[in-house]
């Protein structure tokens, strides 16, 4: 049955990869990159950077048991990504890839999907937090231009947004008792807790590395809306470093709400076009160059994670861990839909 499931999970990959290949214009992409010319490195050499600070941000997740080196979980994390783009399951296959490939190498199961629910929940605390800032900023300088209906889409979303900070940080930190009736009423919901009070109390036993682990999931999210500061000024529009910011963290928002599509196809396209008309940023046309280039970036790090996927395979494997018991079929259902793949996928 394993191997059965396995083969599907293949199958659905390759197909979804193949449907997105055919739907993005491979040659007006290359036509871009070499309109770029040496710009073009600064698109992947960001992402690289942004990727990196990702892996190094996983690492301080993960207990004081075995770890796998930085260049492996960057392999690991890259691929599982590729995974999440190309899934019709989305977040929850890849995340369940990441810890398969940590419990290979000799991390205690209970470990391995404790630092992959702590990576998704720190990512998506940070990615919120940056959003609220920025959208505070874009507020600031832009409310002029923004109409009545717009004003007040704003100012609801920016309670919304702190609202869910604070939910977050509870559910990551708060403490609750359950009832063994609850418990046994509501299974999924009783393993869901279980699993919130080992993130709880690992946050509380490595306060510093969360906080590290924090700063490195900003830091990524920061880096990675460089792509889209690059680009736009590539294409010589006048942005600042915010501006990215405030874009790339927004289009990545829009685009969790169709995290079900493999592929993101459509989604990116209609992302990056609602976005660049906002007030202050508006260009004609400016958002189908954008798009091309980061299907290019796609492409690129998609064919990567194949080469790494081959090269995780084909390490020898270390004797597996036995320590805390938590199974994959329980652990998926409390991994939700990331706001927004990382940079690079």
């Amino acid at each position: 049955m394993k191997r059965i499931l396995q083969a599907a999970l293949a199958v659905s990959i390759t197909v979804c990869f193949f449907i997105f290949l055919k739907t993005t214009d491979v040659g007006a992409s290359f036509r871009l990159v070499r309109q770029l010319g040496f710009y073009s490195i600064f698109i992947p050499a960001i992402t690289f950077l942004a990727g990196l600070a990702g892996a190094s941000g996983w690492k301080c997740c993960i207990g004081s048991g075995a770890k796998p080196s930085l260049a492996r979980l960057f392999m690991i994390r890259q691929t599982g990504n590729t995974v999440t783009l190309f899934n019709p399951s989305g977040a929850i296959a890849g995340e369940v890839f990441n810890a398969r490939m940590l419990i290979e190498d000799g991390v205690e199961e209970g470990d391995a999907y404790r630092s992959v629910l702590l990576m998704h929940g720190l990512m998506i605390l940070s990615q919120l937090l940056l959003l609220a800032a920025v959208l505070v900023r874009f507020l600031f300088f832009h409310s002029d231009e923004l109409s009545p209906g717009m004003r007040l889409a704003a100012g609801i979303c920016f309670p919304a947004l702190l609202f869910a900070v604070a939910g977050l940080a509870f559910l990551l930190l708060g403490k609750r008792t359950e009832t063994g009736e609850g418990r046994q009423r509501w299974k999924i919901i009783s393993r869901m807790e279980e699993m919130r009070r080992l993130l709880a109390a690992h946050i509380r036993m490595y306060p510093r590395r969360t906080a590290g682990a924090f700063f490195l999931f900003s830091a990524q999210w920061m880096l990675g809306s460089l792509e889209l500061f690059f680009i736009l000024r590539f294409l010589n529009n006048a942005v600042d470093v915010w501006d990215g910011l405030f874009l790339d963290t927004l289009i990545i928002v829009l685009k969790s709400a169709a995290a079900f599509i493999p592929g993101q196809l459509g989604v990116e396209e209609l992302a990056n076009k609602f976005t660049l008309q906002l007030p202050g940023i508006s260009s004609p046309g400016l958002w189908l160059p954008v798009s091309i280039l980061r299907r290019a970036r796609q492409l690129f790090w998609s064919g990567m994670s194949l080469l790494f996927y081959v090269q995780l395979k084909n390490r020898k494997k270390p004797v597996k861990g036995h320590g805390e018991k938590i199974t994959p079929h329980t652990a998926p259902c409390c991994i939700g839909r990331q706001t927004g793949s990382t940079s690079g996928s």
